[in-house]
């Protein structure tokens, strides 16, 4: 039997229209592309919705904080979750190799020394070049999410301070310079 015959024995044909016939539930998948107009609505950077639903078809870690977000009906809950989807991203896009500039793992050493001091000096960076919205325009990284960032005294994630780097056009020295 050919390739294009048993494609047609999967096939029903009603109005015109073709219907397929398997036994995949498509109700996750529509599901997720229905929050994902929910965020559009609130105004989510698109970049932002796309990543999160591809790994959210791929993860169902990032599937179930996406239903969680958006069952919230509380703001500041709505982006505690948003942080947290981002930063299941982050952990589930470790398969990126080849970035323009790098952060060295000993590196991280001198930043855990002082986060404060890393962290203030970085969001100084930022306010020179247009502030966090303007960072979460060119990262895709959710205004939330870089606001936890900038506010806490966590050990950043290496993933997160690539992307701010590179949106800020910062290279190797003048991160090397920041982490002093």
């Amino acid at each position: 039997m050919t390739a294009q015959a048993k494609s047609k024995q999967h096939q029903t044909i009603s109005h015109g229209k073709i219907f397929m016939r398997n036994n995949h539930d498509y109700s996750n998948e529509v599901k997720l592309f229905k929050i994902a107009a929910q965020m559009e609505k609130e105004k989510l950077p698109s970049m932002f919705i796309v990543t999160a639903i591809k790994a959210a078809l791929e993860f169902e870690g990032v599937a179930d904080l996406l239903n969680l977000w958006s069952e919230e009906g509380e703001k500041t809950e709505k982006e505690e979750i948003i942080s947290d989807i981002q930063d299941m991203i982050d952990a589930c896009d470790q398969k990126e190799t080849s970035e323009e500039i790098y952060v060295k793992f000993n590196d991280l050493d001198a930043i855990a020394n002082n986060i404060r001091a890393f962290k203030d000096s970085l969001y100084q960076k930022v306010m020179e070049q247009g502030g966090i919205s303007k960072l979460a325009e060119l990262t895709g990284i959710p205004q939330p999410s870089l606001s936890r960032f900038f506010n806490s005294n966590a050990m950043p994630r290496r993933a997160t301070v690539l992307k701010i780097a590179k949106a800020l056009n910062l290279d190797e020295i003048k991160i090397d310079i920041l982490w002093r």
